[in-house]
């Protein structure tokens, strides 16, 4: 299995410079004429009101939320077929779309029956890690499913995730309660002592129990190492952390949560592949991290994107991030590789869009050198990021444009 010092070392060897493959790769980040980012405003202000609608009428009757369900759905495929943001229509067949929309659904109902209480972000937050799998499901040639240990373990980085970076909780309780994981993972007896323990002992029974022998061995120990991970990260939260240990503490936590993604997916584990998706965590990790830079620094959090000393230094970070994201991903070659050009693609525009949200954070001059490559213009951007009330609730506009994983599933089923 690869370790960090590889990932390291891949990291460090990306050029900091602006990411020419943009413009040498017209085919896949082809320029966005002003007329296309017109009419890419338009389009997803016209689906967003329609959703927005379509929401505030659901009917109460069975029958008619079938109805109504089915309204949605068709709604989803017209826009899919005319959008041109993610442009999934182009890579994905019908019947590849239709295989993702009905394990979405059965993943989503079955996350709502297990905890009534889930607030719709944290719905969004399970869902997110489900579509990773998915997208490596389909990369790995297998069947699109949504059984028992995705599930679990979606719901399990929820739950964990959020605890651990709860500021009002102390780290003598989140250490207690990831020596309660640590023991179940174990095999050890344990005795939850509140609601939440109570669920994530469920969680862990429904990942467990679904290997035997060897392979019970390896997903547990995984889970055991993510913990680890996540342990480390409390570190991320005080104040005397170095930038090599952030690192160290983001390669570990990114690469081994999409490293159990990936077990969970494949029917067969090979070395080449847990390789490709530890290094296709950490830049994930990384575009989080992106994502989260100005929460992160009002809460004091440190990673990489908040540890950048000024714009200039920061944008050299995501430039790396750009080209890291690129190599890596270009240089796998998937057991399928219909939609790993897709993944490339909006791997790299999660990240052009990402720094777009955050302008003030960025140079002009740098926002300007994307701009080209970005679905909507910087004003219309902007405004997007000042008036999120004009979104619908499930943050369709924003989520679409940041997101390569098929976010109007989750808003419309």
């Amino acid at each position: 299995m690869t370790d960090g010092r590889e990932i390291r070392i891949e990291w460090e060897r990306q050029p900091e410079g602006f990411p020419d493959f943009l413009k040498e790769n017209p085919d896949l980040f082809p320029k966005v004429e002003a007329e296309q980012k017109r009419e890419n405003r338009a389009l997803v202000q016209e689906f967003s009101q329609r959703m927005q609608k379509r929401l505030r009428q659901k009917p109460d009757g069975m029958r008619q939320q079938e109805l109504w369900e089915q309204e949605l759905e068709q709604d989803f495929m017209d826009f899919s077929e005319r959008e041109r943001i993610l442009s999934l229509s182009e890579w994905m067949s019908p019947e590849l779309l239709a295989g993702f929309k009905r394990e979405t659904k059965h993943f989503l109902n079955r996350v709502r029956a297990f905890d009534e209480t889930l607030t719709p972000a944290q719905i969004w937050q399970s869902m997110r890690n489900y579509l990773i799998y998915a997208m490596i499901v389909e990369m790995q040639g297998e069947e699109q499913n949504a059984r028992d240990p995705i599930l679990a373990y979606s719901l399990l980085y929820t739950y964990t995730d959020n605890y651990i970076d709860d500021g009002q909780i102390s780290r003598q309780e989140k250490e207690r309660y990831n020596r309660m994981i640590a023991m179940k993972l174990q095999g050890e007896t344990v005795v939850p002592q509140s609601l939440l323990e109570e669920k994530t002992c469920r969680l862990l029974h429904m990942v467990l129990e679904a290997y035997e022998g060897v392979g019970k061995r390896r997903i547990a120990g995984t889970l055991l190492q993510l913990l680890e991970a996540q342990h480390c990260s409390i570190g991320q939260q005080q104040t005397a952390v170095t930038e090599e240990q952030i690192l160290e503490i983001s390669i570990r936590k990114g690469s081994t949560s999409v490293l159990a993604d990936y077990l969970f997916a494949a029917a067969d584990w090979t070395e080449y592949e847990e390789s490709f998706y530890l290094k296709f965590g950490f830049l994930l990790q990384l575009v989080d991290d992106l994502q989260d830079i100005e929460e992160d620094r009002r809460t004091g959090s440190h990673t990489l994107m908040t540890e950048a000393k000024d714009r200039r230094s920061l944008e050299r970070k995501v430039n790396r991030l750009l080209w890291f994201t690129w190599n890596v991903i270009r240089e796998f070659e998937p057991r399928n590789p219909g939609l790993k050009g897709f993944v490339l693609k909006n791997c790299v525009e999660i990240s052009l869009m990402t720094a777009a949200m955050s302008p003030q954070f960025f140079s002009r001059r740098y926002l300007k050198a994307l701009e080209p490559y970005l679905p909507f213009s910087l004003d219309f951007i902007k405004k997007l990021k000042k008036k999120p009330e004009n979104l619908d609730g499930n943050s369709s506009v924003q989520d679409l444009a940041q997101s390569a994983h098929l976010h109007f599933l989750s808003d419309l089923l």
